[in-house]
């Protein structure tokens, strides 16, 4: 991003932002002390990278391909095939869309500020860095303050007018040892008498950063509690609509969300997930979504099973595959096919069978396992769970065609549990006497 910086508007030396540095790290630090990763996957580089890919690059890869489509065709040409994307939810799209807007704006105003300064991975690594055996060195007999250094470190760390380097925001580019025509820049030992060192930067916000952090830990411990609280109230403003009489009209309130297979228990994936989207890129069918209010304020963008955008394909293990940490564990087939992450739930009064009298079984066609079946009612027919066999896949609530709320839905085990084999009940076809079609 760096690089759209006009050539002639170089760089120059920056006072470190070491209250910002560091306040930043303590505050990741202290929601994870209580629970919350909200931060940390907001501020992490590689979860941020993967947010990028999945949630803008993805989407207009998939809209110019079947753009391209389009248009070959009318050239006659199929040397492309149209791509289904069903997308993701907008509010997610434009949290990232912002947050990349905004790391474009520092970074091609102050280079690589992210790192040294709002990165919580970077104010680790700038405390440890202060006790490397090796550093960047300045010869100050050397260095002719011809300033080419500074205009080329992109962490704005080199102190040209006293002849310095501030180790803990470099992020060895080594654009400054290129730049430097005399040599005068080099690793050398760090541990040198300090009148060969020339004159270390001095830390003029230790003691302000010291204040602040003091005040913010005791600030957060008072307050931890109810900011917890908060961010599990529910949304007032549900729709919690009364008797209607027409299908899909009442509002279904789930016990728990949907979490992959494979991610054993809410509580697990939640605090392992760091949002990186790797799950939501490579799943097939859409059904793994960034969340907006399903894990509450502080689960934010954490993927959950979206069963309006798609189901869990019975024969698909991929996500447990690219997740890079554990939060979602990879399976065997058979093993995925009997995790239970969710049990089938019927709301009669969404029904369009019990509501218009019209006969429909999609939720029963759909289901891999035969939980869903259905049973005779008035005339027709009305599904009916077994929820010892149901895995949650949510092939019956993408299926049923209710709207806005679906007639079969599923409530999600806050642990995962392993569903019995379905061969106990006898629904497969009946082999039939006649050699040959009636047609």
């Amino acid at each position: 991003m760096a690089r759209f910086r006009a050539k002639k508007s170089r760089y120059k030396y920056l006072v470190p932002w070491n209250i910002i540095r560091y306040s930043t790290l303590a505050i990741v630090v202290i929601f994870a002390l209580f629970g919350f990763l909200f931060l940390l996957n907001f501020l992490d580089p590689y979860s941020f990278a993967g947010r990028i890919f999945s949630d803008i690059v993805r989407p207009l890869y998939y809209w110019g391909n079947n753009l391209l489509v389009k248009v070959l065709g009318l050239f006659d040409s199929y040397a492309l095939h149209h791509v289904p994307f069903k997308g993701m939810p907008w509010q997610g799209m434009i949290i990232t869309a912002t947050l990349t807007l905004v790391l474009f704006i520092v970074s091609v105003r102050w280079g690589r500020i992210f790192c040294n300064s709002f990165c919580p991975v970077g104010a680790v690594l700038s405390l440890i860095s202060r006790y490397s055996v090796f550093k960047l060195q300045i010869d100050k007999s050397a260095c002719t303050l011809c300033n080419r250094c500074a205009r080329d470190c992109k962490a704005s760390c080199i102190d040209v007018k006293n002849q310095s380097i501030d180790f803990s925001r470099c992020v060895a580019c080594y654009n400054c040892i290129d730049s430097c025509n005399e040599g005068g820049i080099g690793y050398s030992f760090a541990f040198k008498p300090k009148q060969e060192l020339g004159k270390e930067i001095e830390d003029k916000s230790r003691r302000n950063f010291l204040a602040v952090s003091s005040g913010m830990i005791l600030g957060t411990s008072l307050i931890g509690k109810t900011i917890k609280s908060l961010a599990t109230v529910k949304s007032e403003g549900a729709e919690k609509a009364s008797k209607s009489r027409v299908a899909g009209a009442v509002y279904n309130e789930r016990s728990a969300p949907i979490t992959p297979p494979g991610s054993y228990s809410l509580n697990q994936f939640l605090n392992a997930c760091t949002a990186c989207h790797l799950c939501v890129s490579v799943c097939p069918t859409h059904v793994i979504q960034p969340s907006l209010k399903e894990y509450g304020f502080f689960g934010l963008l954490q993927p959950h099973m979206d069963f309006h955008s798609g189901f869990c394909n019975f024969d698909c293990t991929l996500c447990g595959e690219v997740c890079p940490t554990g939060a979602i564990r990879p399976l065997q087939i058979e093993t995925k096919q009997r995790t239970q992450t969710g049990i089938a739930s019927f709301h009669k009064a969404n029904c369009i069978v019990h509501v218009d009298g019209t006969d429909c079984g999609a939720c029963s066609e759909h289901c891999p396992t035969k939980a869903v079946h259905m049973v005779p009612y008035k005339g027709l027919f009305l599904p009916e769970v077994r929820e010892e066999i149901c895995i949650g896949c949510g092939a019956c609530e993408y299926a049923c065609p209710t709207k806005p709320y679906k007639a079969i839905y599923v409530n999600g085990n806050a642990e995962h549990q392993v569903a019995e084999l379905p061969e106990k009940y006898d629904d497969k076809p009946q082999e039939s006497d006649m050699e040959e079609f009636p047609f």
